[in-house]
């Protein structure tokens, strides 16, 4: 769902913050209570990793942090769970007005994109080499029983994969992936290209800021002829399901948002 935003009739565009990933979070959450649905903003917010939606900051016509020189303004909600689509898009669809931190917009346009899981497996194909664009910090955060709470801002292959299996299972369980897909990413994806910088994030208002990279990242299998034809499409089925999922940790508060791109174009650029 893409919620396209505008001034307040009369008023002048406002500027918003640098970080909006929470404000982002707390309006959609917002959005559910006032449409009624306060049981399924509680469960969404009290959910453990890995949680049934993601979202973006505010972000520009440039697929870029939003700012002063923004000619257009929007954020983005990927539903990941069937169930709960209908009663997101139900809430959403009610919006007229978001705040924003400090910042009101008016809604101008809601755009939605419907993709099943069974269209993405069926759209996939046996590749061998995935690139994605990523428009909003990515990052992988230690757990508890890792030592000291540490960020890894690289996007490596077999984490970033690995995850988008995960919560592929979770929320998919009748749609199955092959079953040698995991040895794939575990023992033969590797990072082939890489255009990246670290950026901050905010997660939580008044905390420190965290980082995470954002640019391109290429993968591919090191040795793609030890890898199944059903394998290779399942791994072109989870980089689909990038597009909605996000990579990374903190997707629900605008970390990891990525633009899946054809290898073969940012080969040619």
């Amino acid at each position: 769902m893409v919620v396209e935003l505008g001034p307040l009739d009369g008023q002048a565009p406002p500027v918003p913050p640098p970080h909006t990933g929470p404000a982002i979070n707390a309006a959609f959450l917002g959005a559910l209570r006032g449409a009624g649905e306060d049981e399924l903003s509680s469960f969404l917010h009290e959910m453990k990793p890995p949680k049934a939606y993601t979202l973006t900051p505010l972000l520009d016509e440039r697929n870029r942090r939003a700012d002063a020189s923004s000619k257009r303004v929007r954020f983005e909600v990927a539903v990941l769970q069937d169930e709960l689509v209908g009663r997101v898009l139900g809430a959403v669809t009610k919006l007229d007005e978001v705040r924003v931190a400090r910042c009101w917009y008016r809604v101008e346009a809601l755009g939605t994109t419907v993709e099943t899981y069974r269209e993405l497996c069926e759209a996939a194909r046996p590749e061998t080499h995935w690139v994605f664009k990523i428009c909003t910090p990515v990052a992988f955060f230690t757990a508890r029983d890792e030592g000291v709470r540490r960020v890894r801002p690289f996007p490596e292959a077999e984490w970033v994969f690995s995850d988008l299996y995960r919560r592929w299972t979770v929320f998919v369980p009748d749609v199955p992936l092959d079953a040698s897909v995991q040895e794939a990413i575990v023992g033969n994806l590797e990072v082939d290209e890489h255009r990246l910088t670290t950026t901050a994030h905010l997660l939580k208002a008044g905390a420190p800021l965290t980082h995470g990279s954002v640019g391109t990242v290429g993968y591919r299998l090191a040795d793609s002829r030890r890898v199944s034809t059903e394998a290779r499409t399942s791994l072109d089925a989870l980089a689909r399901f990038a597009l909605y999922a996000g990579i990374g940790d903190r997707t629900n508060i605008g970390m990891g948002h990525v633009l899946p791109l054809s290898p073969r174009t940012t080969r040619r650029r």
